[in-house]
C-alpha cells in the first residue's frame, strides 16, 4: 500500500487530501487529518493525474522519425517528467521511410514506463508555406494510397495535415472511417477551408495553435481564428517561447476546458544536455529550452511537461487548468477518458507526486512505480 498526502488536482481541484492505492488502483482519496504512517508528500506537494502527451517528436536521444528509434529506451525515462501515456510523432518524412517506421513503432513494446498510445503523423501532407520546421522536400499533395498504407502498417491515432491542399477532404474522411483523429495544422487556410474540414470530422483543429500556420486577421481571422471559437480542439506547446504565457493564459480564458490540450512538441533533445540533434533526418540546435534549425527557425521544444506546467502556474495560470489541459482534455480527446486522465476512487493508479517546485517526485503508471521511491518525504 502507498499512501500519498498533497493538493490534489484530480484534475479539479480538491485541496490537500490523503491518497491511498493499494492493488495498483486508487482505494481512498482522504481528509489529511490522521494520515498514516510512512505517508509520502506533504502540504505543499502536489497529486496529479499522469500527463498525457500527444505530440512528441522525441526524446532521451531518440527520434521517432527514425526507422530504428529505440522506443523502450524513451518509455522507461518519460515518467520523470510526469508523462505516463504518449504518442510518438512522425514528421514529415520521405514515402519509403514510413513503413519501416510506423512498424517499428507498432511493434515496439516498452517492458517499463509510458504506456504507447499509438501514433501520431505530422505531415508530409502540410502546407508548403507553413512548413515550418519540416523538410520541404518531404512534403506532398494528399493521397489516399498512401494513407491506406499507413492504416495497415501502423497504429495511427492522429494525423495532422493542411486542409487547403487538393485532395484534403478525401483524406478526411477515409481517416475518420477508420477511427483516426485529424487535425489540421502547418497550414495556410482561411476561416472558411478551416471550417470545412472541422464539419467534415477533424477534431482537433490545431496542432501547435499559432505556429506555422495563418495568424489571425480582424479581416480575415484565418484557421487561426477559427481554432479560437467553439467547438474544436486545439493544442498548444507549453514552452513559454512558441507561445507567450499570456497566450496561453487568454487561450485559458477563451476555449472550453476540454478544447484546449497541452503539448511538448518534444524533440530527442528533450532531457538530454544542449547540442545537435536529428529531426527527421534534419540537424536541429537545442539552447536546452527549444531547438531551431541553423536559420533560427524554431523546430520544437525540450521543455519536460510537468516543469513546463509549473512555469505556467508560477506566471499566473490556474493549475487545475493547466492539469486538465495535459491529461484529462488530451485522453477525452483519444477517447480513453474511462482509463487515463483523472484521479478517482476505484481507477488504475496513473498519477504523479510533484514538490512545490512542480518536479516529479514518484510516478505510477497502472499502479507500478515508474519513477522516484515510495521511502521519504516530499516538502
Amino acid at each position: 500500500m502507498i499512501s500519498l498526502i498533497g493538493r490534489v488536482l484530480a484534475p479539479g481541484d480538491l485541496g490537500v487530501r490523503v491518497v491511498t492505492i493499494d492493488g495498483g488502483r486508487i482505494r481512498a482519496i482522504g481528509e489529511p487529518d490522521g494520515a498514516p504512517p510512512g505517508v509520502l508528500g506533504g502540504p505543499d506537494a502536489w497529486i496529479v493525474p499522469g500527463l498525457v502527451d500527444i505530440q512528441l517528436n522525441g526524446a532521451f536521444g531518440v527520434d521517432f522519425s527514425d526507422p530504428g528509434a529505440d522506443v523502450a529506451r524513451v518509455a522507461p525515462a518519460l515518467p520523470s517528467t510526469g508523462v505516463t501515456a504518449f504518442l510518438p510523432t512522425i514528421v514529415s518524412s520521405p514515402p519509403e521511410s514510413y513503413a519501416a517506421c510506423l512498424r517499428n513503432l507498432r511493434t515496439s513494446v516498452a517492458a517499463d514506463g509510458a504506456r504507447v498510445l499509438g501514433t501520431h503523423l505530422e505531415g508530409p501532407f502540410l502546407s508548403p508555406a507553413r512548413c515550418g520546421t519540416h523538410d520541404p522536400s518531404a512534403l506532398r499533395a494528399p493521397d489516399l494510397d498512401e494513407v491506406r498504407a499507413w492504416l495497415r502498417d501502423g497504429d495511427v491515432k492522429i494525423v495532422t495535415l493542411a486542409p487547403e491542399l487538393d485532395a484534403a477532404d478525401s483524406v478526411i474522411r477515409e481517416l475518420v472511417a477508420h477511427d483516426v483523429l485529424v487535425a489540421i495544422g502547418h497550414s495556410d487556410a482561411t476561416w472558411h477551408v478551416a471550417d470545412a474540414a472541422i464539419r467534415a470530422g477533424a477534431r482537433l483543429g490545431g496542432t501547435h495553435l499559432f505556429n506555422a500556420m495563418r495568424g489571425f486577421h480582424h479581416r480575415e481571422p484565418g484557421i487561426a481564428g477559427r481554432l479560437l471559437a467553439p467547438g474544436v480542439a486545439a493544442s498548444v506547446i507549453v514552452d513559454g517561447v512558441h507561445l507567450a504565457p499570456e497566450t496561453i493564459r487568454l487561450l485559458a480564458a477563451i476555449k472550453r476546458p476540454d478544447e484546449l490540450v497541452f503539448v511538448t512538441d518534444g524533440l530527442a533533445a528533450l532531457g538530454e544536455p544542449p547540442g545537435t540533434y536529428r529531426l527527421g533526418g534534419r540537424e536541429v540546435i537545442s539552447d536546452g529550452t527549444v531547438a531551431r534549425l541553423d536559420d533560427g527557425t524554431l523546430s520544437g521544444s525540450v521543455v519536460p511537461m510537468a516543469p513546463a506546467l509549473g512555469r505556467l502556474v508560477a506566471g499566473g495560470l490556474d493549475p487545475s487548468v493547466a492539469v486538465h489541459a495535459a491529461s484529462s482534455a488530451p485522453a477525452r480527446l483519444l477517447g480513453l477518458e474511462a482509463e487515463l486522465g483523472r484521479l478517482e476512487v476505484g481507477r488504475m493508479a496513473d498519477l504523479v507526486l510533484l514538490d512545490a517546485g512542480w518536479k516529479p517526485q514518484l510516478t505510477l503508471v497502472g499502479g507500478r512505480v515508474a519513477h522516484g521511491s515510495t521511502s521519504g518525504r516530499v516538502v
